[in-house]
């Protein structure tokens, strides 16, 4: 959890200044679509304070976006596609579409960004299996115990 987020950290800056894409929703939505966890959603409020801080627009406008994908993509989660992993570009680009509409009707903002929506969404396909290489092999779950002889 702490590697992930100092990269979500390093991401946020990243993306508030050079990058155009929002990397921070699209690892939100993929870490919420590989593990149902409340800390997704605390992650979701603190790096969407942090976005809405780095580039200076309304605090709260992006928490408020980004804890409704989680809340969304946990839902989705718990059906019976979601074990079908290339559901996550559809989920991805229903989700950021939504996103840059609130953003749009909240910021003032123009509603044209579709293809920067499609981008974002074919980007969260290789995101997601990153994610969820590193959930596999590098995170211990308490669940899962050794046998020692």
């Amino acid at each position: 959890m702490k590697t992930l987020i100092i990269i979500l950290i390093i991401i946020a800056f990243l993306q508030t200044t050079v990058l155009p894409i929002d990397l921070i929703l699209i690892i939100l939505i993929c870490r919420s679509y590989i593990r149902i966890n409340k800390s997704n959603l605390y992650l979701a409020l603190v790096f969407g304070l942090m976005v809405s801080h780095l580039s200076l627009t309304t605090l709260g406008i992006d928490s408020l976006v980004y804890i409704l994908a989680v809340e969304l993509t946990h839902l989705l989660s718990k059906t019976r596609l979601a074990g079908n992993s290339l559901l996550i570009i559809p989920v991805s680009l229903l989700l950021i579409l939504g996103s840059h509409l609130l953003s749009s009707i909240f910021l003032h903002l123009s509603i044209y960004n579709f293809p920067k929506v499609l981008i974002e969404s074919l980007v969260s396909l290789p995101v997601f299996y990153m994610l969820r290489v590193w959930e596999e092999r590098f995170i211990v779950r308490k669940d899962i115990k050794l046998r020692v002889n």
